[in-house]
């Protein structure tokens, strides 16, 4: 299990982390979004809708990374991230899977997290059609059901197009329990970052550390565990403490999951999944 990331990018992402930026007081126009649109690739073709951010002051092609939603749809985590991300020198594009399917999020959502994987492969083709956007240094972040779409993407053999990949509290229990749910690899030259929290009710307190012990040593080599403490599921969701009722929930027994946000968490994970991003793009270089 790796949880090495390099000092000076973690000094420098801690740095930007503690200025005005992470609190929402950054200088105007630092970088620039778009909105697009591309079709998926599956017999009746889904029209996908997307954000695509990027800095403005910066050398092409970029570093991109895809951001994917969890079961409530686009929200506030999407723009939390991908202002790290773009001060720090990388484009992202933030999907949108509900629209694209009619649905309102929350449980109305697809029956299985495979059934979102098409919007996956269809962002990166666009993504490969765009001069600005280098094609070889593709990431992707999920949270909660975008956690889970990270996951069954580090384990996707036959795309090896993201390379990087970051599933903030991706349920850990179900892999290899729950049909369609495998997790016995990460697959090629691809690096894994888990983010969890301790205080986490879909899992158990052991469920992620054992989900990445069990892998063959070549992929716990290329995937990083971080369990953060006083955080539940969804701990960077800016939101009132709330409540979320999902099958899924308490190992699968099911039950009303406790949501709270947490500032030092979220400071944490986004400048940990900045500094991973960074470091593997360094890297392929």
């Amino acid at each position: 299990m790796r949880i090495q990331l390099h000092p000076l990018l973690l000094a420098c992402v801690s740095i930007f982390l503690l200025s005005g930026y992470a609190h929402g007081t950054a200088p105007q126009q630092t970088y620039k979004h778009s909105y697009v649109a591309f079709q998926t690739g599956e017999e009746k073709p889904r029209t996908v809708a997307a954000r695509f951010s990027k800095p403005k002051q910066a050398v092409l092609p970029l570093p991109t990374i895809i951001i994917v939603h969890g079961s409530g749809g686009v929200d506030a985590r999407g723009t939390t991230y991908s202002k790290a991300f773009n001060q720090s020198g990388m484009a992202t594009l933030e999907i949108d899977m509900w629209a694209a399917r009619g649905l309102e999020g929350g449980l109305s959502r697809p029956k299985h997290v495979r059934d979102t994987l098409p919007d996956i492969y269809a962002a990166i083709e666009y993504l490969k059609s765009r001069q600005d956007v280098d094609s070889e240094k593709l990431g992707l972040i999920g949270f909660s059901w975008g956690g889970v779409v990270a996951m069954l993407m580090s384990g996707a053999k036959e795309s090896q197009a993201i390379t990087a990949l970051v599933a903030n509290y991706p349920v850990c229990w179900a892999y290899n329990k729950v049909p369609g749910y495998p997790f016995k690899e990460v697959a090629g030259q691809k690096q894994l970052l888990i983010v969890s929290g301790e205080e986490d009710q879909y899992d158990g307190p052991q469920d992620c550390i054992n989900l990445v012990e069990q892998l063959p040593p070549e992929s716990r080599a290329n995937t990083t565990l971080k369990v953060l403490p006083n955080a539940t599921h969804a701990f960077d969701l800016i939101q009132q403490d709330s409540t979320f009722y999902d099958p899924y929930a308490f190992r699968g027994e099911g039950g009303h999951v406790p949501l709270k946000y947490n500032q030092e968490a979220t400071k944490l994970s986004t400048m940990l999944s900045t500094s991973f991003f960074l470091e593997h793009f360094e890297h392929s270089l």
